[in-house]
């Protein structure tokens, strides 16, 4: 298992979206802001069944995620891994992650516009990773 700097760990529980990158049956790429969750061992991602990405991660079991900030100074953390589709999602984790991503009120509103959607975790589990602009060591 890798370990991260403090400061890595601390950037992935910063309400960042990400770019998930999974490959399409033609082999083209497709490429898709998520928001997600890091438990210390794999990125948690949420989606509706039926998804372009979902359909990707199923078929291929790779994927790419890309998180980093959009203003000055710039970091990033980019991990390419294995990908699986997990069990459906409750409203309470979405609705954590929501809040985490978009504050209190948005989250919520969020969640009470999506609250009845059929949705399903994506699992990426790292194997390769880049950082840029943290700490060494």
């Amino acid at each position: 298992m890798t370990v991260l700097a403090p400061d890595v760990e601390e950037f992935l529980r910063e309400p960042n979206v990400a770019a998930l990158s999974t490959v399409r049956p033609d082999g083209r790429p497709h490429v898709t802001p998520v928001w997600y969750e890091y438990d210390g061992k794999e990125f948690i991602i949420s989606t509706p069944r039926g998804t372009q990405k979902l359909a990707n991660v199923s078929r291929k079991g790779f994927a790419a995620l890309s998180v980093h900030t959009q203003s000055l100074p710039y970091r990033h953390v980019i991990v390419e891994g294995t990908a699986r589709a997990g069990i459906s999602i409750d409203n309470v984790w979405r609705e954590r992650v929501a809040v985490r991503c978009t504050g209190e009120r948005a989250g919520k509103t969020y969640l009470r516009e999506s609250g009845d959607w059929d949705v399903v975790a994506l699992h990426v589990r790292p194997l390769i990773w880049w950082t840029q602009g943290f700490t060494l060591g």
